[in-house]
């Protein structure tokens, strides 16, 4: 039963089908269930190491934002 519908990037997508169709994965679902059980135990070790460097911290959608601002800049 589905919960959701998640978009991807063209690449993110071709990365998903190559994976199913190597016959590693029966199908996106089983790769997505994996991906989030791998990001788990990383994100548990990292806790357990008392590291803050997961993927989503340390501020890196405002770094992404502010760098993309300053580049624009010399596009104005």
């Amino acid at each position: 039963m589905p919960y959701g519908i998640i978009r991807l990037s063209r690449d993110s997508y071709e990365s998903v089908r190559a994976k199913v169709e190597s016959g590693r994965y029966a199908n996106a679902d089983e790769l997505m269930r994996a991906a989030l059980r791998a990001l788990q135990r990383e994100e548990a070790a990292s806790a357990a190491r008392g590291s803050s460097l997961g993927i989503a911290e340390g501020d890196v959608f405002r770094k992404l934002w502010e760098a993309a601002n300053r580049s624009s800049q010399f596009l104005r």
